[in-house]
């Protein structure tokens, strides 16, 4: 896609593709500021996600053919949407929204999207990226001013994820749930969910419950090398598998350290 601001909300429809703007032919970093779909003029405010990346079935979890690569995504408000484990109607993925698919987000500038809606719904939740009942990866990305009533940054719903070398900064949880402000993560997958090489810093929980950094729910998750720093009311709320981070205030595990990182 050429750069430009697109007011649009992207929808995958299944499709294998890759979508990207020019930053993929030559790794231009000035392609990702300048080519931006901005989600703040939906045709139904109740589908308000910048990117949906759904599929209906949940045989297309292998599937990791769809890739969204080197865009600004900001003001999307999320999608109502039903919770497949039974939980009830939500309000998710301010910026995207992933739903039995695999895809890989790339190279992207994830910012200022706010799913705070909630009217009709239980919560509100992913403000930047929402993935449920996959294995996405996340890399190279920058997570930032994004805001939900839990998960500001990410949330992980029954999905597998490989999340490495993002900056998810300053985005912010509402409390509930345990708050998340930088990754929200409930129940296992059946493919691993690592969190690796990530600078997770200044997130926001408001809530004394919970987390700022992560809020690791009923979940097996491997955090290693990586910096959790300034997050607001506790770095890490769980049980993560830690090794080879820079926690402040620390965290049991192999190589951790708590030395200012900044």
């Amino acid at each position: 896609m050429a750069p430009d601001v697109y007011y649009e909300n992207i929808h995958f429809r299944e499709k294998g593709i890759v979508v990207a703007s020019h930053y993929i032919l030559d790794n231009n970093n000035a392609y990702i500021d300048s080519t931006v779909i901005n989600g703040s003029n939906p045709s139904n405010p109740d589908t308000a996600s910048c990117v949906l990346i759904v599929s209906d079935s949940a045989y297309t979890t292998e599937d990791t053919s769809a890739a969204l690569i080197g865009f600004t995504i900001t003001q999307g408000a999320g999608t109502k949407w039903q919770d497949e484990h039974g939980a009830g109607l939500y309000r998710e993925g301010g910026g995207i929204l992933i739903q039995y698919l695999s895809p890989r987000i790339r190279n992207n500038i994830i910012v200022n999207n706010q799913v705070t809606n909630t009217q009709g719904v239980t919560s509100t939740g992913g403000g930047g990226i929402r993935c449920g009942d996959g294995n996405l990866s996340i890399i190279n990305n920058i997570i930032v001013l994004n805001s939900a009533l839990y998960g500001g940054g990410i949330v992980l719903n029954y999905t597998g994820a490989l999340i490495k070398n993002n900056i998810i900064a300053y985005d912010s949880a509402g409390g509930a749930y345990g708050g998340g402000g930088g990754i929200w993560a409930y129940a296992n997958a059946p493919s691993p969910r690592i969190i690796e090489n990530n600078v997770i810093a200044y997130n926001y929980n408001s809530s004394a419950y919970g987390a700022g950094g992560l809020r690791i729910w009923s979940s097996s998750v491997t955090l290693r090398n990586n910096i959790i720093w300034g997050n607001i009311n506790n770095q890490i709320y769980g049980s993560p598998t830690v090794t080879y981070c820079n926690v402040q205030g620390g965290w049991t595990g192999e190589g951790n350290i708590d030395t200012l990182p900044f």
